[in-house]
């Protein structure tokens, strides 16, 4: 079974989609609201914290906001979303964010090292498929 370019696309972004809800529905579990409450503590906090800790947390909020783009990109079918997601590989691997969502309901549960492992071959999976299937 071959999967055709548009559904390739659509399956990333069905992925990304479940990190969304995932990202919200823990952030409205502790009262904050999704996304804005994250920026404006980052903006807060820049100075206590100094600006290199600073930049490392914006830089994940920004990954968090990228995979909202590459969601509906994704899901819309538009192919050029792919580059998108490429850049994003090395920020998921030092963020420990998989493309393949359902590891993070895992995360708390496997052992370190292995949880290491599946991220590593979830973004080598993505990573083949938006090169093979998409081009």
């Amino acid at each position: 079974m071959t999967l055709s370019s548009t559904t390739t696309l659509r399956l990333w972004g069905v992925l990304d989609l479940l990190q969304l809800a995932w990202y919200s529905g823990r952030s409205l579990q502790s009262d904050r609201t999704p996304y804005l409450t994250d920026l404006l503590a980052i903006l807060g906090q820049s100075e206590q914290v100094g600006d290199m800790l600073a930049s490392v947390g914006l830089l994940a909020w920004c990954l968090q906001l990228s995979i909202a783009i590459t969601a509906a990109g994704f899901l819309l079918g538009y192919r050029p979303t792919r580059l998108l997601g490429f850049a994003q590989i090395p920020l998921r691997l030092f963020f420990l964010s998989p493309s393949i969502s359902p590891l993070l309901l895992l995360s708390g549960h496997l052992p370190g090292l292995l949880f290491l492992v599946l991220a590593i071959g979830s973004e080598a999976l993505k990573g083949w498929s938006l090169w093979r299937r998409t081009l």
